[in-house]
């Protein structure tokens, strides 16, 4: 747990082996990496003491502390709970028992095998005078042997660890050798096993955050007992086998290929990796390090190696600089795999990505940019996670945040992609403010029990949020001050464990500057505060100018920081920035005292260029005048604003979705900037969405405005240039808009290719968009377009989208056959294509079509909750509770949300963000 002062005020803180191993012994030695840091068992915060006592972790608030050390409490004799998850407690007290731990792994692969064989060599020393058992974390293996020094010892294993009794164990140096077996997994995380459809070949790869590396082999699971790793594999001789550290030697033996890789640096196993398969390999180089790309073969003619190398290249030179650290870790390997659950990972020197980032046709700007944007992050989480890494998974979010904000910086400094800080306010940033003021909401750093709940909290506060906060910092600080204090933190801490106050620590020294308060404020205190100024003219000059401060109801919080406030004028038929006047605000008021006697503003905008993390709320003229010069106001970041500021006056009920859909189509086609054009459109879709509710509750016949906006979108498709992101764009957004009989007959001619733009080529990826809107609404031949796609493309997107796009059918036999497929899955498909299914089931006109199934769903919840898929839990619980815009379902999920009170996080955040939505929606449409 975080290693926290007690002084003062608040701290800143059956499965049978189907291959025997070849006869290569695991080393039953250990290999010492150094002296790590111990966990102390204290943890200060908002001036209280909190003490992390038991089992299963209770936190008791204290009025002090002193240094009692928790592990004397009777309560730690107790064994571990027997849980798929690891608590904190658990993790402390292993913490100060190990250190000097170290791994020697054997592993035997093959291509026709559910399992893996596996050994095992522990080596670690243990604290004298140890009487707690020790457990080793593997998760539903088999367990063949497990001998220390050559000899058989004592163990008792369930399903989620190992138990070694305190007597079997020795002061000082132990080596454990465990020899076992493991299925490989079928749910994108552990030691993943695919099968291409297209070619029968068979690829691995690993994904362990934050608790699956236990799934790969049997250790000490948790960031704080860094390790060094060495290992040899087994594999098919067709295969490439790729981890952390590039193999000292490849041997034959009979069939297979033997690989060997040397010892590696010292890291946490969430970030150890194993990947394995033939897959097709590019490689070129920056400087030293040595850089190679993976892809499955199947898609390799799809790789396009400048959208990687190019952008690997730069964002290596940005950081090696900018940290004054050369990358610690040699070489760097970027891996593309199947049924990945998230975007990327950052393992150690083999980071994996997600196959969206491969596309069958041309990419947007704005998809080329969130690759780079990508590469960047997990690159920056090479210094920033992996070479010095959180203690506990409450640090998680500063890795992600940290990673979040550098790849944004890198990209605006060191790349091709122009307006990065836009795509970032229009993306990030909206993200973190929609769940900022959301009934979710949370702090930044929050305390985190179980690695069931690490990722609970994987959000827009996370990733948005806290890359916003810190994107504020550098104009506080000073840019070189906070490029210094990151800098130092990196060196001082390298390969080492570290705490919140660690990182804000080295921050406040390199600015000179006490950040106590601000940490308490930023990290400590959730809310989404909102800022609006009142000024005043004499002879057109500024008289007086003032930012009011407010917080929202149960988040008092009144926070600092600094910001622009940008002054606009008409000039000529526009309205342009006249003055940009930095400011640092605090409290419910701060005058600005350096915007007076400057020319008095028809326009202030209290954010300028985007500074802070922070609502505005236009003050009465300067909404007035945005209005009519909201396509002539002269820089693109402000308009973006503006209409971000309406988009938010919506969601708020507080303009109604009839009057912006309105003023957005008179205004949309002149704009002219992609990321402005992109929110407007994104803002149309989501206040029409209002629109359609009302019309199919009876409220209101909007089906005239969506005509209009079906025409419109076509309208825009055909007049924007060819080949251009804005014709991309407008095309997308029409196939999803379409649904009256002639466009989706305009969109039946474009599959069959009878009608063209010049410019937009229909590749795979958009034909099956095609195919699965026209069987969403049963038009024409949909069910034999749908036969024929399936014989087009036999690649495993294709076989997913051939499900989608039969489940989107609004007919009750399918939405039986797919609803029994997803809950009682007797084909054991994986949870990459049940996300499909569930994604397809029951679109918002097809509620008729649900109703009959909302037993059935409800009764899965408690299913879901007592299972330990928590993937597909997260994804059922989100996507499928039955929730409308309507006073009975809104009275429906607040029942909910008391009945599942005591379920899973990832259950009751989804229920609790399904009756907001519907209580929005209820005032939404109470304006039209």
């Amino acid at each position: 747990m975080p290693n926290r002062s007690c002084k003062g005020l608040p701290s800143l803180a059956g499965i049978r082996i189907k291959q025997p191993l070849l006869h290569i012994s695991a080393k039953e030695k250990a290999i010492k990496v150094g002296n790590k840091k111990m966990s102390s068992k204290n943890t200060t915060r908002n001036g209280k003491c909190w003490l992390w006592l038991g089992t299963a972790l209770s936190c008791v608030l204290l009025a002090s502390c002193g240094s009692r050390d928790p592990l004397a409490n009777e309560q730690q004799t107790q064994p571990r709970p027997v849980s798929e998850f690891l608590y904190a407690s658990t993790a402390e007290l292993r913490a100060k028992q190990l250190s000097n731990v170290s791994y020697d792994l054997e592993f035997s692969l093959d291509k026709q095998g559910d399992s893996f064989s596996g050994v095992t060599a522990i080596s670690f020393d243990l604290i004298a005078d140890n009487n707690h058992d020790l457990s080793i974390d593997l998760n539903r293996g088999i367990v063949h042997s497990i001998t220390k020094d050559g000899s058989p010892i004592k163990y008792s294993y369930d399903k989620w660890f190992i138990s070694i009794p305190a007597s079997e164990l020795s002061a000082g140096e132990n080596t454990l050798v465990i020899t076992y077996d493991h299925p490989y997994a079928t749910d994108g995380s552990g030691l993943h096993r695919f099968v291409d459809p297209q070619n029968g070949e068979i690829y691995l790869y690993t994904d362990f955050e934050p608790y699956d590396a236990h799934r790969l082999f049997p250790h000490f699971d948790q960031p704080d007992l860094k390790a060094s790793y060495s290992m040899q594999v087994s594999a098919p001789d067709d295969w490439q086998v790729i981890s952390s550290t590039r193999e000292s030697s490849i041997k034959q033996v009979a069939d297979k290929r033997v690989w060997t890789f040397p010892t590696s640096a010292v890291f946490s196993s969430y970030i150890f990796s194993l990947h394995g398969g033939n897959y097709a390999v590019w490689e070129d180089q920056f400087e030293d390090i040595p850089l190679r790309l993976f892809a499955r073969q199947s898609l390799a003619q799809y790789v396009n190696l400048d959208e990687w190398f190019i952008p690997t290249k730069q964002s290596f030179g940005f950081f090696n600089e900018y940290f004054g650290i050369p990358y610690p870790f040699g070489k760097y390997d970027q891996i593309i795999v199947p049924d990945f659950n998230a975007g990327a990972m950052e393992n150690v020197g083999a980071v994996t990505f997600n196959e969206v980032y491969i596309a069958k046709g041309e990419k947007s700007t704005l998809s080329k940019m969130r690759l780079a944007n990508v590469i960047a992050h997990e690159m920056a989480h090479m210094w920033f996670g992996d070479l010095v890494t959180m203690r506990w998974w409450n640090g998680l979010w500063l890795n992600e945040s940290f990673a979040t904000y550098m790849a944004n910086l890198a990209l605006s400094k060191a790349s091709d992609f122009d307006n990065v800080w836009e795509v970032f306010y229009a993306r990030t940033k909206q993200w973190a403010y929609r769940t900022d003021d959301s009934i979710n909401t949370h702090p930044i750093e929050l305390i985190v029990p179980s690695t069931g709940e690490a990722m609970t909290n994987f959000d827009g506060i996370t990733y948005g949020k806290g890359a916003s906060v810190l994107k504020q910092l550098p104009y506080y600080l000073g840019e070189e001050n906070f490029r210094q204090g990151v800098s130092n933190y990196l060196k001082k801490f390298s390969y080492k464990n570290t705490d919140l106050d660690d990182f804000i620590g080295e921050l406040g020294r390199a600015a000179d500057m006490e950040l106590s308060q601000w940490t308490q404020d930023w990290l400590y205190q959730a809310g989404l505060n909102t800022i609006k100024v009142d000024y005043g003219c004499t002879n057109n000059r500024l008289s007086e100018l003032n930012i009011t401060q407010t917080a929202p109801e149960g988040f008092p919080t009144l926070r600092e920081q600094r910001v622009q406030v940008g002054l606009y004028n008409v000039t000529g038929n526009g309205l342009t920035l006249t003055s940009a006047v930095p400011v640092t605000y605090m409290g419910a008021k701060t005058r600005v005292t350096e915007a007076e006697g400057l020319r008095c503003p028809e326009l202030v905008y209290p954010n300028e260029a985007d500074w802070g993390y922070v609502k505005v709320d236009l003050d009465e003229k300067s909404l007035a005048i945005a209005k009519p010069y909201i396509n002539k106001v002269d820089n693109s970041m402000m308009r973006l604003m503006l209409w971000q500021s309406l988009i938010d006056s919506v969601n708020d009920a507080n303009l109604s979705a009839e009057t912006f859909v309105e003023f957005a189509m008179a205004n949309v086609a002149g704009e002219t900037d992609y990321n402005v054009a992109r929110a407007i459109g994104g803002g149309i879709l989501q206040a029409l969405d209002y629109l359609t509710t009302a019309t199919r509750l009876g409220v209101k016949d909007y089906n005239a405005v969506y005509a209009d906006v079906e025409n419109l979108h076509l309208e825009l498709l055909r007049n924007a240039a060819a080949g251009s992101d804005l014709q991309k764009y407008w095309y997308s957004n029409y196939v999803d808009l379409s649904k009256n009989s002639a466009h989706l007959k305009h969109l039946r001619a474009i599959l069959d290719g009878s009608k063209t733009y010049v410019g937009l080529t229909i590749d795979q990826d958009k034909r099956w968009a095609i195919v699965a809107h026209l069987n969403r609404y049963q038009f024409g031949d949909y069910k034999a377009l749908l036969a024929s796609e399936i014989l087009r493309d036999k690649s495993d997107i294709g076989v997913k989208y051939a499900i989608y796009s039969e489940t989107m059918r609004p007919d009750p036999d399918i939405k039986s056959k797919w609803f029994d497929v997803l809950t009682e899955n007797p084909e054991q498909l994986k949870l990459a294509t049940l996300r499909y299914i569930i994604a397809g089931l029951f679109p918002p006109e097809q509620a008729a079509l649900e109703a009959p199934f909302k037993a059935r769903i409800l009764a899965q919840i408690p299913i879901l909750n007592q299972g330990n898929d928590l993937g597909l839990t997260r994804s059922f619980a989100g996507n499928m509770l039955p929730a409308h815009c309507t006073a009975e379902s809104e009275v429906e999920m607040a029942a909910l949300v008391e009945e599942y009170s005591a379920m899973k996080p990832q259950i009751l955040k989804a229920v609790k963000a399904r009756h907001q939505t519907v209580g929005r929606c209820i005032k939404a449409l109470a304006l039209l």
